[in-house]
C-alpha cells in the first residue's frame, strides 16, 4: 500500500510539472522498453548505469522531460544546462500509456477534453478503464558526487491498482 500512495502522489507530481513543461514544446515520449533495466547491472535500455556522468545521461535522455529534485525538494523541470550534478539531486522521467502506447499529457487531454488538473481522475475512472488500459511509469536516477549513484524502475497499473 506504501508502494501505491508514493507512486500516487508522485504521478500526480510528474504530471503536473509535465503539463507545465511541456506547454508549447513537443517533447518526444519514451517508450515502455525505454523502462526496462537489466536485473544485473542495473543498466537502462539506453545504456546509462549507476556511474554514468552527466553527459552519458543526457546523451540519452537529455530530449525527454527531466524533472528534478535537488537536496530532497520539490521536484521541478530545469535546462540541462540549470541540473546541479554535483549535488544530491534525483531526476524523474515519467510516461503514460494508454492500451500500450505513450501519451503526451497535453495533446490527450485536448483530444479527449478533459481538464489537466483532472487527467488522473479520468485515467482512472471505472468507466474510461472498463475500455482501456492505463499505466503510469517511470524511472528515478539518484545523483551523488556527480554520478548517478541509483536508478529504479517503477509502475502503476491504474486497471490493477489505481482504480477510483
Amino acid at each position: 500500500m506504501r508502494k501505491r500512495n508514493a507512486a500516487a502522489v508522485l504521478t500526480a507530481l510528474a504530471l503536473g510539472l509535465g503539463l507545465l513543461a511541456g506547454c508549447g514544446a513537443k517533447t518526444p515520449l519514451l517508450t515502455a522498453d525505454d523502462y526496462i533495466l537489466d536485473s544485473e547491472t542495473d543498466e537502462t535500455s539506453r545504456g546509462v548505469a549507476p556511474g554514468a556522468t552527466p553527459d552519458a545521461f543526457l546523451a540519452a535522455y537529455g530530449d525527454y522531460s527531466l524533472f528534478t529534485s535537488v537536496e530532497g525538494g520539490d521536484y521541478q523541470a530545469l535546462a540541462d544546462d540549470e541540473i546541479p550534478f554535483d549535488s544530491v539531486i534525483t531526476i524523474v522521467l515519467p510516461t503514460f500509456f494508454v492500451d500500450g502506447e505513450p501519451i503526451a499529457p497535453d495533446e490527450f487531454c485536448r483530444e479527449n477534453e478533459v481538464e489537466t488538473a483532472d487527467l488522473i481522475a479520468y485515467l482512472t475512472s471505472a468507466d474510461y478503464l472498463n475500455a482501456h488500459t492505463a499505466e503510469y511509469r517511470y524511472l528515478t536516477f539518484t545523483w551523488e558526487n556527480g554520478v548517478v549513484s541509483d536508478i529504479q524502475s517503477a509502475y502503476m497499473n491504474y486497471n490493477e491498482d489505481g482504480a477510483n
